[in-house]
């Protein structure tokens, strides 16, 4: 590893003055991995009252909200953009009643002590000044080259200590690709319930890490009985046969295929609200499954049933307004595929908005690569609205009601009263624009208006 300088510089502060100081955690794994590293956490036995003053007196400026008695003094680099750098003292942890956060620290000059609090091996792992890598547990440097992800000491203790720690290494596997160790993964089922005691914030904030990884749906796959804590209908996917010639795997495995199917954007993580349809398209599936006499599966309004429950998650797990929007929306028109002509393609558009039926083709083109042979024919089908949308882009149509040449201050003008009418013109006007039964002309849409409302 090639230590920056504003990292090293800091090292350099604390080890002059005769304290042990190292990187430590993620940046020392992304080393030995031959990965970009974009963050770096130090860790010394200079208490925090001493690191805040060495940096104070280096020209550091340092804050103290509130992190001082967990051992966390952070500081801010004002020769270098404002950089934070945060310094926490080597320490134990004892007793963590609520299962997330220790009830008190205990400050040590030991750097084993300090791993055995830590989470995983491959993060228990130092680097110091000199560049030298200490792996205090014996088996970090092992474990990474291994692609192993093992708890420090007894998996059970550290899953006990802090439940988020389960969804961390599931996340870990979603994004390094690595193999969660047998006896951790067995901890990680056995404290699964754990997980109702986290907040709904870093659920989300982890989930979503593990699905938008390159290897996010294996880790879902590996590990469904802890994610089915937080999304009980994917245990139920497992196995399920559709009974469709459409479909040539169980629905756990089609919802999965369709999640590894959807590419990942230039930050190498794929789309959120994509990547949570991708979940959830088909999740109300077996809800509303039937088997006629023939001994084939149907599951009409699949999409509306798979709605009620992606609504029911979004809540759940707090999503923003506009993230459960798109989710909902894209689990609901998933299936749904206008004729491939402009005026259809248009009105379609006009539903959904331009941004958000771009993600919808991504996730039906997913969707319908992680079905049979025979379920690929829909490809074609798909292809053919996507070249009419793009015939469409290239000719800059008016789409939605903010592109009309007409506002509803207008239609207000001609006399309308205020209130929902005023919406409902608009959007007649839209629908004859965009099936070019009218032009995008302010004096003619004044005069269609006029007429056909009665207005003055």
């Amino acid at each position: 590893m090639i230590i920056p300088a504003y990292i090293k510089k800091v090292l350099n502060i604390l080890a002059d003055a005769g304290y042990q100081v190292c990187i430590v955690g993620g940046a020392v794994r992304d080393s030995l991995r031959g990965v970009d590293i974009n963050d770096y956490d130090l860790t010394t036995d200079a208490v925090p009252e001493v690191t805040a003053s060495l940096m104070e007196g280096a020209g550091y400026k340092v804050i103290d909200n509130n992190s001082f008695k967990f051992g966390t003094v952070v500081a801010i680099d004002t020769d270098n953009g404002n950089e934070k750098i945060e310094i926490t003292t080597f320490r134990s942890d004892l007793g963590y009643g609520d299962a997330r956060h220790p009830d008190e620290v205990s400050f040590t000059g030991s750097i084993e002590k300090d791993a055995a609090r830590r989470d995983f091996t491959v993060n228990a792992l130092y680097m110091d000044v000199d560049g030298n890598i200490k792996d205090p547990t014996g088996l970090g440097e092992g474990d990474v080259k291994a692609g192993l992800i093992r708890a420090v000491g007894d998996p059970g203790e550290r899953f006990g200590e802090d439940a988020l720690r389960i969804l961390r290494a599931v996340r870990f596997e979603a994004q390094t690709g690595f193999a969660i160790e047998e006896n951790t993964a067995l901890a990680m089922k056995d404290c699964a319930g754990l997980l109702r005691k986290i907040s709904a914030e870093r659920i989300f904030c982890e989930l979503t890490k593990t699905l938008t990884a390159p290897f996010g749906p294996r880790a879902v796959r590996d590990n469904l009985e802890v994610i089915s804590v937080i999304v009980p209908e994917l245990a139920v996917q497992k196995d399920f046969d559709q009974r469709s010639k459409y479909h040539d795997r169980d629905l756990l495995t089609h919802t999965l295929d369709t999640l590894d199917y959807i590419p990942v954007n230039e930050d190498g993580a794929k789309d959120i609200s994509v990547a949570y349809a991708a979940l959830l398209h088909d999740i109300g599936k077996p809800e509303v499954f039937t088997v006629d006499e023939y001994g084939c599966g149907h599951m009409k309004k699949h999409a509306a049933a798979g709605v009620k429950i992606a609504e029911r998650i979004a809540d759940e797990l707090k999503f923003s307004k506009m993230l459960k929007h798109e989710v909902t929306e894209l689990v609901l028109y998933h299936d749904s595929f206008p004729p491939a002509d402009k005026k259809s393609v248009k009105k379609f558009v006009s539903l959904l908005g331009f941004e958000l039926v771009q993600k919808l083709f991504v996730l039906q083109k997913a969707d319908i690569l992680a079905h049979s042979k025979l379920g690929l024919a829909r490809l074609e089908r798909l292809k053919g609205i996507v070249n009419v949308y793009e015939q469409i882009l290239e000719e800059d149509p008016c789409m939605s009601v903010d592109r009309l040449e007409i506002t509803g201050k207008d239609i207000l003008d001609l006399g309308c009263p205020e209130g929902p009418e005023v919406g409902k013109i608009m959007q007649d006007v839209l629908d004859k624009v965009m099936s070019e039964e009218l032009s995008n002309s302010r004096e003619e849409i004044i005069d269609y208006v006029r007429r056909v409302f009665d207005l003055k």
